[in-house]
């Protein structure tokens, strides 16, 4: 953190000092805490959105925004985006060297961003500086940033909070009016009618005091059962399979209205075929206190099964202890496990299949090199090489299907992956090959630490470049730049041969396809692989201006 005695430290809390909300005007409140953030930081544009599901929302700027100032924008791919999803600041020195968050607005070249979180770590929008020439960011300055969005989110938190209280109090404020109208109605009434009417008087105070009561318990389970938001929540009396209360997340997790839920749908509902694993569950979590499963599914109205992940414990509800459960689908988890296990058998059956081919294909081999040595018409010798040739190609293949189809088991080490390029490219610049080509690495970072399996990233540069090379006329060369972001490495191959069509680019990774004349189509989807096994990213790019960019990223230690 930056020294408090420091000026541009006396200057921040000086205007933070300045900023009031007591006045709960939210837009005005952060239109001056942007301009505070443009004075303190130095930058030509300051913004503070709002984001929610995959949207955002501008909420100040230090420019006018004229007619666009309301609109609401996605999130994916954005920068805005990063920050939100990551939870950290993000920071780009340059949009022209540095575009692998994609490009700033038009006229900026530099950018700092930082989440607003609230109390419970939620990342609820982002404060964004834009500048028009590149910027250093100092660890001060990036303080100096969250300080700011500190105060951002606690004000738009706050205000959120005071408008869910306001239509709270409403509400309480109409049954209040209404409860009243009705006991001035029996007031009334108790001039005109005898003692009968007096009891019913009686009961029906009693009756107010009772709702009153209820009210008030009613806010502070409603307090306790909202505090998350994200996912279903169920109060579930244990005894009687009735569910209690629920939030909005749990009518849109399983397709039915609040009032179904609690009027006509029973958990026997949710979970037909597995109440005896729930009741075994529900006890256990009545005798701990707690308890978590992702053993069960939840049928939805539509007659869907979602499996699900229960968190539950114990709350005293109306005189009686039941379960709070929280409930979290995942289906995507499910899926992905599932897909992880077919791909493990498929592989196993490619390997049986390959080993089996492999064994009497070695035997043809054998039989067609013996053959050589015999007097062979110059027909029978071209038929003869022609079937040798196509013999290689298939062992080739197995060789390839066999790679593809095994799961990457990496064997990790901390690797120097400057080296290891510069050692790969001086190997192929020896390759008969690729002598007529110019292979050139860009290298401003030095060595760069990271994380993977030495064989199988040799593999990645050999095949990228490569094919890099075979894209090219004799005398062409092909760049590769190694350039470092926030905590990732970006390796970027390039070539400027002919474009590869768009229809094409998105089926080079996939198995068995080809452009080339004599190739497997499996390199660029082992390479694929290898890379995500490594926790990275691969893209291609191609056009007739730039020519072709492939493009690797991975995590730096």
């Amino acid at each position: 953190m930056f020294p408090s005695e420091s000026p541009l430290a006396q200057q921040t809390l000086s205007v933070l000092a300045t900023l009031s909300y007591r006045d709960r005007d939210l837009s005005r409140y952060l239109k001056n805490l942007a301009q505070g953030v443009q004075t303190i930081l130095g930058t030509d544009w300051a913004v503070v959105t709002l984001c929610w599901d995959n949207s955002e929302q501008i909420l100040a700027s230090t420019v006018d925004l004229g007619t666009n100032a309301d609109d609401i924008y996605e999130l994916h791919g954005t920068l805005t985006g990063t920050v939100v999803q990551t939870g950290c600041p993000l920071t780009v020195e340059d949009f022209v060297t540095d575009p692998s968050h994609g490009q700033g607005p038009e006229g900026y070249r530099a950018y700092l961003g930082v989440p607003l979180r609230t109390f419970s770590g939620d990342s609820i929008g982002t404060i964004c500086t834009f500048y028009q020439q590149t910027r250093q960011f100092s660890p001060d300055l990036i303080a100096l940033a969250e300080l700011f969005a500190e105060r951002a989110a606690t004000a738009i938190d706050n205000h959120q909070l005071w408008q869910q209280q306001q239509k709270f109090n409403a509400a309480l404020e109409a049954e209040v009016i209404k409860q009243t109208q009705e006991l001035r109605a029996a007031q009334t009434e108790l001039v005109t009618v005898n003692t009968e009417l007096e009891q019913r008087v009686a009961q029906r105070t009693d009756e107010l005091t009772r709702l009153n009561a209820q009210l008030q318990k009613s806010e502070e389970r409603l307090r306790r059962i909202f505090n998350a938001s994200n996912d279903a929540i169920f109060v579930i009396d244990p005894s009687s399979d009735r569910i209690l209360e629920a939030n909005p997340q749990a009518s849109r997790l399983l397709g039915y209205s609040r009032d179904e839920l609690l009027q006509s749908v029973r958990i026997s509902t949710i979970h037909p075929q597995e109440m005896p694993q729930l009741l075994t569950f529900s006890k256990s979590v009545l005798a701990k206190g707690q308890g978590w499963t992702d053993q069960l599914t939840c049928l939805t109205k539509s007659g869907n099964q979602l499996p699900a992940e229960i968190s539950a414990s114990t709350l005293e509800f109306g005189g009686r202890l039941c379960l709070v459960a929280i409930v979290r689908d995942i289906s995507d988890r499910k899926r992905a496990e599932q897909a992880q296990a077919a791909l493990a058998e498929v592989g196993e059956l490619a390997s049986m299949i390959v080993h089996e081919v492999r064994n009497p294909l070695t035997t043809v081999m054998m039989g067609l090199g013996a053959l050589r040595n015999s007097q062979l018409s110059k027909r029978d010798t071209l038929r003869l090489d022609l079937a040798a040739s196509e013999a290689e190609r298939l062992e080739s293949l197995l060789n390839e299907i066999l790679l593809y189809a095994k799961p990457q088991k990496l064997q990790t080490h901390q690797i120097d992956l400057t080296a290891l390029t510069t050692e790969v490219l001086d190997t192929l610049r020896t390759q008969p090959s690729m002598a007529e080509r110019l292979i050139v690495l860009k290298n401003t970072a030095g060595a760069i630490p990271i994380q993977g399996d030495t064989d199988k990233l040799k593999q990645v540069l050999i095949n990228l470049v490569s094919n890099a090379c075979e894209a090219i006329l004799p005398g062409d060369a092909v760049t590769c730049y190694l350039e470092t972001g926030l905590n990732q490495v970006q390796l970027r191959i390039h070539n400027g041969g002919d474009p590869i069509p768009p229809e094409v680019l998105p089926q080079l990774t996939k198995p068995f396809f080809t452009t080339k004349s004599s190739g497997t189509g499996l390199g660029l989807a082992i390479v694929k692989r290898i890379v995500e096994a490594h926790q990275g990213s691969l893209t291609i790019e191609s056009s007739a201006a730039t020519g072709t960019i492939t493009t690797v990223v991975f995590k730096t230690v």
